[in-house]
Order: structure tokens, then sequence, then C-alpha cells
């Protein structure tokens, strides 16, 4: 397994979300700093984004890993932060 840097996955998770709001015609900006459930995308969906990232990177996401959500503060990530998550993840598995 390919080391992860923070860009990379920033911007395959950035491309994932945006194809997503393409498909759901969401009309908000993506950036780094968005949280994609405050932009109205709905968890089931990020799931199906996280499996599809994982493939796309060639990390396994543990099933209990949600990287859109800090459990810890109880927030929602953005994608910047959930790019972080992801490779804290794919390191450490939790």
């Amino acid at each position: 397994m390919e080391t992860l840097n923070i860009t990379r996955v920033e911007s395959e998770l950035m491309n994932s979300i945006q194809e997503v709001k393409e498909m759901f015609n969401l009309g908000d900006p993506i950036t780094g700093d968005v949280c994609p459930g405050s932009i109205g995308i709905a968890s089931q969906v990020l799931i199906d984004v996280m499996v599809r990232i994982g493939s796309k990177l060639g990390v396994s996401i543990p099933d209990n890993a949600y990287i859109f959500y800090d459990k810890d503060s109880r927030k929602q990530l953005s994608i910047r932060e959930a790019a972080q998550k992801l490779i804290n993840v794919s390191k450490n598995g939790k």
C-alpha cells in the first residue's frame, strides 16, 4: 500500500462529493472546508462515497469508521478533516 498524502485524499474526496452533488443537483460549491452532510448529502450516500474512495486509493476503511463525523467532538467533519481522518484510519485501523 502506498503512503497517502492529504492533498491526494482531499482531492479524491472532493471529486467524489462533486459527482454526488451533480447527481442530486445540489448547488453549493465544493471546497475542502465543506461538510458534506451540511449541504444535503445523506450519511447513506456518504458511506457509498467512502467505499469508492477506499477503492480508488487502495485502502481498506473499517466498517466501524465513518470518516465524515467525529464521535468525540460530536461534529460533522469537513472534507479536509475527513481526508485526515481517512489517512489516520488507514494507518491505525480505527
